[in-house]
């Protein structure tokens, strides 16, 4: 027994010494202070080199390295390229603890994913990263570069949509803080990302741009991030992202506040703009989280937080510079606005006339609090938007998007149980520029919550417009409460082209007039608004095609729910009941529109939460869906 334990101990040893087993498993820890100084901001230029000497002793094989920077500041004048199968990390879960600071107008940190290269497994964490540019050198230079960029190749609006690029993966970033310092033009760009993460990060201080980009990235995870102080946008889905299958963007329990800060300015006075005279020009509205799109789709957009706007009664930033600009030129004594600048309005909320703010430019910059631009097979679900301004735009935005030879038309959305608020001025509450299906769902807007403290300015003061054709768009168990003038959930508007609604399933919503509960709203809006199936004379005649409106009741102890869906004529075939979120059993729709499903075994009381659910054929989806009233 003794010689065998002998043995088995030499065995041990001998792989250890010869490379086996124990050895493979651990992998290696580098601390950077082995190659690289700490607090010397004039060390810059040496670390860059240290850093270089650092990656070329790494280990690229299958077996990842660690390396750790120590509690401190550490300074580069360069970009730092990172290899496969790296972990950089700090000291403590503390991020503060370690920071690296970028001192030159370049990229941070990238990857040598170019020319083909690929590079995988890189994990980012417990890190503070940030730009520390002297003023001075930064004025000679474009904000063109990002604080953190993992991307392949750029390619430009000449290159085909239908060629996306795969060169990384298994991305990790967590627990950081990525400071832009308003020099960086995007915080993070990932682009060409098979799969990856950012996590629980504080992302900050954009210029131009926006705090996280994807372009042409498969399956992301976007969580828990506070980002906070963007140039432009939130999050942006720029294009070809997602994808079928597992293939998902996940934007998750994010924290975004302020963005549209400086964007809007560029955008005013760039060179394809200035074509236009000063009133003509394009608007920039971009959402806190924005797919720009084409070719976004499989997304969900759940249970994060928007927050934006100076207060109820004052101009987003871009618009007070924009004025003062335009002010000069017409009298160069002008006095400026300050960013405080209070709009001078009625008790309806619109500008009184002969005041300065009726002479002023008209704002061309504005908030969004989400838009799908360009996006289909999309979940937003569960969200908080609060707008205090007096540029909000829209809680939401539905755009067609037709670039580089591919088009995505909004299709397969569904906006659920979100929670909008809004207080000044907001053009459209929700604005949708064509729709039409895929799997028998349309553009679904269900038991959502909707709060406007101001001016809704659009022509017909409804909630939801609708501009080019819709193919089927459901508003169903939402609820609204204003305070100056709403009048109707839905209109189509009159532009002189063809805009409609082919399908619009309208039933459950409610909401009144906060100073006046008798006032209530209408399903569509004007009155004069046709709703025909018969050809119109002409065909820019905004129109509905069909109109269904209906109800479901029960009453506690009674074998069936009830209900009906009128003016239905075949359209919808099957109803589904849940109970709870559960889809439990089918039953048929009637010629005429009713319908009976059998609850008895299903224990239904008061309290429960019993919808039914309507589809066009007996697909995995469903096209709307109709709460049940419960009696006793």
């Amino acid at each position: 027994m003794k010689r065998k334990i002998i043995i088995f101990g030499v065995a041990i040893l001998l792989a250890f010494i010869f490379g086996g087993v124990t050895k493979t498993q651990a992998a290696e820890v580098i601390q950077a202070d082995q190659f690289m100084k700490k607090n010397d901001k004039t060390a810059a230029k040496e670390n860059v080199l240290g850093w270089a000497k650092l990656v070329e002793s790494v280990n690229q094989n299958e077996t990842n390295t660690t390396i750790q920077f120590g509690e401190g500041r550490y300074y580069f004048d360069n970009t730092l390229k990172i290899p496969s199968n790296v972990v950089i990390k700090g000291v403590t879960a503390n991020p503060e603890d370690s920071q690296l600071l970028f001192t030159a107008p370049k990229q941070g940190l990238t990857t040598e994913a170019v020319n083909g290269k690929y590079i995988k497994n890189i994990s980012i964490r417990d890190l503070s990263i940030r730009y520390d540019i002297d003023p001075v050198i930064m004025s000679g230079y474009a904000y063109t570069f990002s604080l953190i960029n993992f991307a392949g190749d750029y390619k430009d609006d000449s290159t085909s949509l239908a060629e996306p690029y795969e060169l990384l993966d298994n991305i990790q970033i967590d627990n950081i803080i990525a400071d832009g310092n308003e020099q960086a033009n995007s915080i993070i760009y990932l682009g060409g990302i098979k799969n990856g993460s950012v996590e629980n990060s504080k992302i900050r201080n954009s210029n131009l741009q926006s705090g996280i980009v994807m372009e042409y990235c498969q399956t992301m995870l976007i969580e828990n991030n506070k980002i906070e102080n963007m140039g432009r946008v939130g999050i942006v889905m720029y294009r070809g992202n997602g994808g079928s299958g597992t293939k998902q963007i996940s934007i998750i329990g994010n924290e975004i506040k302020n963005w549209m800060q400086r964007y809007g300015t560029k955008h005013f006075y760039a060179p394809a703009n200035m074509e236009y005279s000063a009133e003509d020009r394009k608007v920039m509205v971009d959402g806190g989280i924005d797919s720009y799109g084409a070719g976004n789709t499989n997304i969900v957009i759940d249970r994060n937080s928007l927050i934006g706007g100076e207060g109820s009664n004052k101009y987003n930033p871009s618009n007070i510079v924009i004025n003062n600009t335009e002010r000069k030129k017409k009298d160069p004594q002008a006095t400026d606005l300050t960013p405080q600048h209070v709009v001078q309005m009625d008790d309806a909320g619109k500008i009184i006339p002969g005041t300065l703010d009726d002479s002023l430019q008209k704002n061309m910059t504005g908030y969004i609090g989400i838009r799908l631009s360009g996006a289909e097979n999309v979940r937003v679900t569960n969200n908080f938007v609060q707008m205090d301004s007096y540029d909000n735009f829209a809680f939401m935005a539905l755009y067609e998007r037709d670039r580089q030879g591919v088009k995505t038309t909004p299709k397969n959305i569904i906006i659920k149980n979100n929670d909008f608020h809004a207080s000044g001025r907001i053009r459209y509450p929700i604005r949708i520029l064509s729709g039409t299906i895929n799997k028998s769902r349309g553009i679904s807007i269900e038991n959502n919550t909707f709060d406007v403290n101001g001016f809704v300015d659009n022509y017909y003061k409804a909630m939801i417009e609708v501009r080019n054709p819709v193919e089927l768009l459901t508003v169903t168990e939402n609820k609204v409460s204003w305070d100056k003038q709403v009048n109707g959930w839905v209109t189509v508007a009159s532009t002189g082209l063809p805009n409609y609604v082919n399908n619009l399933a309208v039933w459950g919503n409610t909401g009144t007039k906060k100073s006046d509960v008798t006032r209530s709203l209408v399903n569509t809006t004007p009155s004069s608004l046709s709703i025909t199936t018969v050809p119109l004379p002409s065909n820019t005649t905004p129109f509905i095609g069909n109109l269904y409106t209906g109800y479901a009741d029960y009453k506690v102890g009674e074998t069936n729910v009830k209900g009906a869906i009128n003016n239905n004529f075949g359209h919808y075939q099957i109803v589904t009941l849940a109970i709870d979120g559960v889809g439990l059993k089918n039953a048929t729709v009637n010629s005429d529109g009713t319908f009976l499903i059998n609850a008895k075994a299903n224990n239904i009381t008061k309290n429960s939460q019993v919808t039914v659910r309507f589809r066009v054929s007996g697909t995995e989806t469903y096209d709307s869906e109709m709460q049940v009233k419960i009696t006793e």
